[in-house]
């Protein structure tokens, strides 16, 4: 992955600048709604989906910033955020 455009420092950035907004979200939300809020979270990438982001490098995919992203987040779902938005993990990306 050395033809990286996007650093993984930016990465590991945006996941604090989203994390304590989508907190304070979720803590209010049932309060608010009148429902308990569902799975919100950035969960940080794992060896599995690291090896599968270097898979998707091995097979020319995805663009190198995609793999980037998936070798430091493992899977993203934010079900409370507008409609709801889900990066689904590495080994679901394919033909």
């Amino acid at each position: 992955m050395s033809d990286r455009s996007l650093p993984p420092a930016w990465i590991a950035l945006w996941i604090t600048r989203v994390s304590e907004p989508l907190k304070t979200m979720i803590d209010d939300l049932e309060r608010r709604h009148g429902f308990p809020p569902g799975a919100n979270e950035v969960r940080p990438a794992a060896h599995d989906d690291q090896a599968a982001a270097r898979m998707l490098t091995e097979v020319s995919l995805a663009p190198a910033d995609l793999v980037t992203f998936y070798h430091s987040i493992g899977n993203e779902t934010w079900a409370d955020v507008g409609n709801g938005y889900l990066v689904a993990p590495a080994e679901n990306v394919g033909p």
